[in-house]
């Protein structure tokens, strides 16, 4: 009696164990793909090419050269003028959900200068880069100081490789900074409210506002989302990148997208 028990508790283990796997593949299969609201991918592998399938491909402008990056090929910025213009019209329809995601080495060569900026809708800008105290900020919310001048964001870390990424939704925007050498996030919150914008005249490596406002240093991996990205979704980005799924999602050929994309 005591044998039949033991077994029968086992057996209902194994089955309620098996129904729990399956049930956690189902959820898994339905969860929102990396790539769902996708506006732009730009691999910076030897071209400005957006690979994303809405075609907003990038025009060199100064002298950006092609080197290494830290998925196959990146773009380097000598942060004298060197820039890369991307779809001088509206990427998309007023927004308020939109993120920002890219890998950098390197640092400002003034401050403020911009990783991403969009200064071509009057003051409804974007702008992802550097404080004059090397932390990351951002502007919204028609050039607001509660952007751009946000005291209590994370440092942008200098020469090395990171993966950097503003969220931003309606009552809140993130700030992400991954260090690859050390594996660790950081990330910081701007709880304010935030409005619908439509930005254009996207810049890569410069700021169009107010002088010289360059990057110096290397970009690879631009990608901009219609949507906010949470932070299991940045660390993805940051220790996986892009699987396999989600390359197939995108509409393009797998000779346009990177082919391992196995970060280094």
């Amino acid at each position: 009696m005591k044998k039949s028990y033991i077994f029968g508790h086992k057996f209902g283990q194994i089955i309620f164990g098996s129904f729990l796997m399956c049930f956690l593949i189902v959820v898994s299969s339905q969860a929102a793909d990396i790539t769902d609201g996708m506006i732009g991918y730009w691999p910076l592998d030897g071209n400005a090419k957006d690979v994303s399938g809405n075609k907003y491909h990038g025009e060199l402008d100064g002298k950006v050269k092609w080197e290494k990056g830290k998925v196959n090929g990146g773009a380097n910025f000598d942060g004298k003028g060197s820039h890369i213009k991307v779809a001088q019209k509206d990427l998309f329809p007023e927004t308020l959900d939109f993120t920002v995601v890219t890998w950098i080495n390197g640092h400002k060569a003034q401050d403020w200068a911009a990783v991403v900026s969009a200064r071509g809708t009057a003051k409804q800008a974007y702008w992802m880069g550097y404080q004059p105290t090397d932390k990351l900020a951002y502007v919204w919310n028609n050039d607001s100081d509660k952007t751009w001048n946000w005291q209590g964001s994370i440092k942008i870390p200098q020469d090395t490789w990171a993966l950097i990424a503003v969220a931003i939704e309606k009552t809140k925007a993130t700030t992400y900074a991954y260090t690859a050498a050390t594996k660790k996030l950081e990330l910081a919150e701007n709880k304010i409210d935030h409005i619908e914008q439509a930005p254009s005249n996207f810049v890569f490596g410069k700021d169009d506002c107010c002088g010289q406002r360059f990057y110096q240093g290397i970009l690879d991996e631009v990608m901009m989302f219609k949507r906010t990205l949470n932070k299991a979704e940045i660390m993805q980005l940051a220790t996986i990148g892009l699987n396999v799924e989600s390359k197939n999602k995108l509409a393009t050929s797998w000779g346009e997208i990177k082919g391992a994309h196995t970060l280094d």
